[in-house]
């Protein structure tokens, strides 16, 4: 069967399309309902001895298990979507009514249009609620853990800081960095000249970020002459156009990949990699984050390829092979990441290199689903 007029997005049963799409959202989520309260099931057993053992308050550990809810919910969205879809469409094979409505000339493709466009929506709730939602619970559970578990490290406090920038021409040392008034404490700062060759060593108390600059107060300044001989003296404030380090670069370097949002860990990434510092890592989570809000659309299609494939068990081998076919999309990330975070290839195309290939591989599995 030709499946053009099939594709036409004009006209069409949109009623049937629409009570599909609502049955595929009632077990979508359910799914979710389930799934989540699993995830957080698990966290809680995996550390109640922990909090029973420091006598934690019944108010810190819900707080902490509701802190957890939104990483939990986006985690498990692509699964409980898969689980939507399939259990529909097997439910309708199973009963004969998919065989009448693919009988009548719909085919699957066009049946499914409302379900192909939630999941991109489910695309755009990945990204925003991901930056808007689970960053800041994942900043708050952690907070929350650590007062329960009586540790006093602060995941945002940034402290004996050491990076490099203007391709290693310029070295920071910093105690501290206070990050309200963008000030270094403690400052060491070694600079290099055009030939590699020390030129300057900046000990300063603190430095002020002013105008696009670092300003350092009251430092002592070694600084090497034409003739190789070293001279110091002190100065009030001193400042110069290399040291234009902007302070985001020093806040990042203890704050943990959970606690950034998207455009925080790409400049996080960027600013590793300015300053020579490895940062695969930090580009591999960056596109992972990215390649994660096309999830939902590569299991809608898996899901949509094998409805009406199997004659015979249809629930349980529609459900096995689109479980299968999802697993193997993660797992081939997770070699894709590690990989990328070993050095061994391109954070980029590790991670992209994956996703296009089982987004295609999904697009032709949809376009070719049997009627």
């Amino acid at each position: 069967m030709k499946y053009a007029r099939g594709l036409r997005i004009d006209g069409g049963p949109w009623i049937l399309r629409f009570a599909i799409l609502g049955e595929v959202l009632k077990r979508f989520l359910g799914g979710e309902l389930f799934l989540v309260g699993i995830m957080i099931l698990a966290d809680l057993f995996s550390s109640m001895w922990r909090f029973l053992a420091m006598d934690s308050s019944v108010a810190d550990i819900l707080v902490w298990v509701g802190a957890g809810a939104p990483s939990h919910v986006l985690e498990v969205l692509p699964i409980a979507l898969l689980f939507g879809i399939t259990f529909s469409l097997a439910e309708l094979q199973t009963d004969g009514e998919f065989l009448a409505i693919c009988g009548s000339g719909i085919s699957v493709q066009s049946l499914s249009l409302p379900i192909v466009v939630f999941s991109i929506l489910l695309g755009g709730f990945l990204y925003f609620g991901g930056d808007g939602f689970v960053v800041p619970a994942a900043s708050l559970r952690d907070q929350v853990y650590a007062k329960m578990t009586g540790q006093k490290a602060d995941a945002q406090a940034a402290v004996d800081i050491t990076i490099m920038a203007r391709g290693g021409r310029v070295v920071y040392r910093a105690q501290s960095l206070d990050t309200s008034g963008k000030r270094l404490i403690e400052t060491d700062v070694v600079m290099r000249g055009s030939d590699g060759a020390l030129s300057l060593r900046i000990l300063a108390p603190r430095a002020e970020w002013r105008d696009g600059l670092w300003h350092f107060q009251n430092p002592r300044l070694f600084e090497r002459l034409a003739d190789g001989s070293w001279t110091e003296r002190d100065q009030i404030e001193f400042s110069d156009s290399l040291l234009d380090e902007t302070p985001s670069s020093f806040a990042f370097q203890r704050v943990k990949p959970a606690h950034m949002r998207t455009e925080e860990l790409a400049e996080h990434a960027a600013a590793l990699k300015d300053a020579g510092l490895p940062s695969a890592e930090a580009a591999t989570e960056y596109y992972k984050r990215l390649a994660f809000l096309l999830t939902p659309l590569i299991v809608c299609g898996l899901s949509l390829s094998f409805s009406g494939f199997f004659r015979k068990n249809v629930l349980l081998m529609s459900l096995l092979f689109s479980l299968a076919t999802a697993t193997v999309y993660y797992v081939a990330q997770m070699l894709g990441s590690l990989s990328a975070k070993l050095g061994l290839v391109d954070p980029a195309l590790a991670v992209w290199g994956v996703t296009a290939f089982f987004v295609l591989a999904s697009a032709a599995g949809f376009l070719r689903a049997r009627t």
